[in-house]
């Protein structure tokens, strides 16, 4: 049955399918192609009726019926839910999950003064993170000075105690940054961080293990 109410869609005709190793990929008779992951309950087959919903080429397509029975669908508001929790992660719990995963994660420029010292800043506001995550702290309570400054001194401590941030050498420039970057990440989640727009134009992506070029 087709959502009511929405009409940017597009009707197409199936002309060819080919299984893929989790999924599908299908051609219509128009010549574009689609993507059908392995979960859809629909298996598609040639000369099904396909309704795409979306704005159309070039667009995020959100969602996906064939023979009138749904393989997926997102209203606008929804389907950008869900891109920015593809894009930026769940929450700080999966922003970390990515990170320790060697994967790239969308951050805030917090140095603006390289590659390198960005990345030290980065590597030491995930050990913080972590650190915030396992202790689960309410930050709630951190409008209280006594309760702040009583974890930012157990924050201190495992960072003195953590051998990969105290051979970074950071400065107290870069440790501030990283705290204020993790304690961001954890209060209020990488997508209320990420897409604020007083810092729109600082989104970087960054990974675990920095770039490295080999040599021959």
């Amino acid at each position: 049955m087709y959502p009511e109410n929405d009409s940017n869609f597009e009707d197409k005709i199936i002309k060819e399918v080919k299984k893929a190793t989790s999924g599908w990929s299908i051609t219509f008779i128009d010549g574009l192609s689609f993507y059908v992951p392995q979960e859809s309950t629909v298996e598609p087959k040639p000369e099904m009726a396909a309704r795409l919903y979306g704005k159309g080429l070039g667009f995020p397509v959100r969602g996906l019926f064939l023979d009138e029975q749904k393989v997926f669908y997102r209203t606008e508001e929804d389907d950008k839910e869900y891109r920015e929790v593809e894009l930026y992660g769940a929450s700080a719990t999966d922003w970390l999950r990515r990170w320790d995963a060697g994967k790239s994660v969308w951050s805030i420029e917090m140095g603006g003064l390289g590659p390198a010292y960005e990345q030290c800043i980065h590597i030491t506001a995930a050990e913080i993170l972590r650190h915030m995550l396992a202790k689960a702290y309410v930050p709630e309570l951190w409008a209280e000075k006594e309760k702040w400054e009583h974890d930012r001194e157990e924050i201190e401590t495992m960072l003195h105690e953590n051998k990969t941030i105290t051979e970074l050498g950071l400065s107290g420039a870069q440790w501030g940054a990283a705290l204020n970057l993790a304690a961001m990440l954890f209060r209020k989640g990488p997508r209320m961080v990420i897409t604020d727009e007083r810092v729109k134009d600082r989104h970087i992506q960054v990974q675990k293990f920095f770039p490295q070029s080999k040599s021959e």
